[in-house]
């Protein structure tokens, strides 16, 4: 049975103001142009500058509302598809969605953590696609894609263990506070079409497809199990982490 918590997105009032951004700044310059051609008593060349400045400035803040959106929409898809994936894993899981951590001043957000019988394990998703190459020390990876007529575009994009790294390092210490310490794992899914070319360690998991992240969440054996009790207290700790938790549901 799969107990989950979904905790609201924090992005979801942003892709809202961005939408709506898009739609002001799209329709803006097709506004003033038509203004403009109505002043043609009063059209001079100090006024065609201001509206075609305004025009410019209105259709720059549509293609950066228009890409800013395109990449939470794309991150929000990716969280949207973990919970689906969530409700077919076989077992007894705890599964919070969109959990803010704090601790001090250190805070984060982890798209979903899993609290089962096998331990503590968090599943950061990324929706990249492309060609990702990257090492697990490395402060950046590249994301290169390749498109018809041989035409190449190459990214650097943050490592995103880094960010994983962050987020288990806050959860541990607000476990500690409360008087537990147990280990937490961790596993990168990508959620798009991507080709991996990743020199990583040992321990750093990752996921490329649905079935390889149910599968390893299947088959995960915590190096520390959890001790009679300590689920139903992380579960505790967690569900009082923040008021934005909607609530449990056995699914």
């Amino acid at each position: 049975m799969i107990q989950l918590y979904k905790n609201k997105n924090a992005n979801v009032k942003k892709l809202s103001f961005l939408f709506v951004a898009q739609v002001f700044s799209g329709m803006l310059p097709a506004v003033l142009f038509v203004i403009y051609v109505l002043q043609l008593e009063e059209r001079n060349v100090w006024l065609g500058i201001t509206f075609i400045s305004a025009m410019l400035f209105s259709f720059a803040g549509y293609l950066i509302a228009g890409r800013r959106y395109n990449i939470l929409v794309s991150g929000y898809r990716g969280e949207k598809r973990l919970i689906k994936i969530a409700k077919k894993l076989d077992g007894d899981y705890s599964v919070f969605t969109n959990l803010p951590v704090r601790y001090k001043k250190n805070r984060s957000e982890i798209d979903m953590l899993l609290i089962g019988e096998s331990g503590v394990l968090i599943v950061e998703v990324k929706n990249h696609s492309g060609v990702l190459t990257g090492s697990s020390g490395a402060e950046t990876w590249v994301q290169r894609k390749y498109y018809r007529k041989g035409k190449t575009t190459e990214i650097k994009m943050d490592n995103p263990f880094r960010q994983i790294k962050r987020q288990r390092e806050i959860l541990k210490s607000i476990l500690r506070a409360n008087g537990i310490d147990v280990w937490v794992d961790n596993i990168l899914f990508f959620s798009g079409f991507v080709s991996l070319r990743l020199d990583l360690s040992a321990n750093y998991h990752v996921a490329s497809s649905e079935n390889e992240l149910v599968a390893f969440i299947g088959g995960y054996q915590s190096r520390k199990p959890l001790a009679p009790g300590e689920r139903d207290k992380i579960i505790e700790i967690l569900k009082n982490l923040n008021r934005r938790t909607v609530g449990g549901k056995s699914v």
